[in-house]
Order: C-alpha cells, then sequence, then structure tokens
C-alpha cells in the first residue's frame, strides 16, 4: 500500500521531509472514507538507531499537531531528508515545512 504511494502519487519535498501522497478510495462499511494512513521512511544511511528514532518521534509529533487539518481518505508517507538529523531541528520547524507542503499537495480541510 505504502509502495503504491511512492510510485503513483504525488510527491512534494521540503528541507526536512518528502512527501507522498495517494488518495485511497477504500471506504468504511457505512460509505465514509477511511482514516488516513500514516507511513515514515528513515533511511539507515543517514544514522544510527538512536538518531533515526528521534527523527520518527519528530516527524510524528509534527503529523500529530496538523492531523486535524488533514482530510480522511489518504495514504501519506513521509521520508526524511539529511537536514532533519541536526541537533537543532525542532518539531515545530518541521511541523510547519509538513503543512505547507500538505496543502501545496491539496490535502488540507
Amino acid at each position: 500500500m505504502f509502495l503504491k504511494a511512492y510510485r503513483k502519487g504525488k510527491s512534494g519535498v521540503n528541507k526536512y521531509i518528502a512527501v507522498y501522497v495517494l488518495k485511497n478510495y477504500r471506504t468504511n462499511k457505512d460509505g465514509s472514507p477511511v482514516h488516513t494512513k500514516l507511513g515514515l521512511a528513515v533511511n539507515a544511511k543517514l544514522g544510527k538507531a538512536c538518531k533515526r528514532s528521534r527523527v520518527k518521534r519528530i516527524i510524528r509529533e509534527a503529523y500529530r499537531m496538523n492531523l486535524s487539518n488533514i482530510a480522511d481518505g489518504y495514504i501519506i508517507v513521509i521520508a526524511a531528508r539529511a537536514a532533519i538529523f541536526s541537533k537543532n531541528v525542532k518539531s515545530t520547524d518541521v511541523e510547519k515545512q509538513l503543512g505547507v507542503t500538505l496543502s501545496k499537495l491539496g490535502v488540507l480541510k
């Protein structure tokens, strides 16, 4: 499912992350769209396990802060870029960049 978002979805890139978005046409039994699914990709070449875990926490927090604005029915894959591994990167920085990128991709409500 996430591989399909990589291949066929729309993409947006900023300083810290690359975002891939694909519309999920599956529906619940009542006909409403399914909740948006999130996938994270952090390359092992960019850092050891401790750094990769920190980056995943930062990205999850940025996603959580934008969650109320994100429409249902999407598959979103967020891939970390090398700049996010800097020690002075905060989740608020990534949150702003993620919001801008998601709005460009048309995912926000």
